[in-house]
């Protein structure tokens, strides 16, 4: 299984890096590389999945992402999270993705960056949230399919293809 993100530039990686390795270590919770994803998951062989995406990306720009706010939920996968703002770029991304991937896998497109999986009091995570001051706006800049695991710490980054 695959699931196909979104990462940022090399300072907004570090960034959100450190932001998620002090939740982790706080609250002892798995770390993981800052990312959005933007279709997952996909049951298809890597190089199948690796053409399609390569083809889908060809000649995108590098682009600006927003924050909208910080939230938190009781899903695992969002426990603590930016939420971030739908732009054109990443709508036609997504859109590509669904086109080449809606039949075996569905997928609503609800654009996050996740900070933290762990399962907290709400109380608990409103207090992180409250402790937060996350800058306004994030550089994508390459597309990325990742080896999907149950184990958070198993995920890997088995392709990566850079946008312009």
């Amino acid at each position: 299984m695959y699931a196909i993100w979104l990462t940022f530039s090399k300072t907004d990686s570090e960034y959100l890096k450190n932001i998620i390795n002090t939740l982790s270590k706080k609250y002892e919770a798995p770390s993981f590389e800052p990312h959005i994803t933007v279709y997952g998951l996909v049951d298809l062989e890597i190089n199948f999945i690796e053409k399609i995406v390569k083809n889908i990306i060809q000649n995108s720009n590098s682009f600006l992402i927003e924050k909208s706010q910080i939230l938190q939920s009781k899903e695992l996968w969002k426990t603590v999270y930016i939420e971030l703002k739908v732009n054109n770029q990443i709508e036609i991304i997504y859109n590509n993705l669904k086109k080449h991937f809606e039949k075996i896998a569905k997928y609503q497109l609800n654009p996050h960056i996740s900070l933290i999986y762990k399962i907290l009091p709400k109380e608990e995570k409103l207090k992180i949230i409250n402790g937060l001051n996350i800058k306004n706006n994030f550089m994508v800049k390459d597309l990325v399919v990742q080896e999907f695991f149950p184990d958070v710490e198993k995920w890997k980054i088995v392709r990566k293809i850079n946008l312009i």
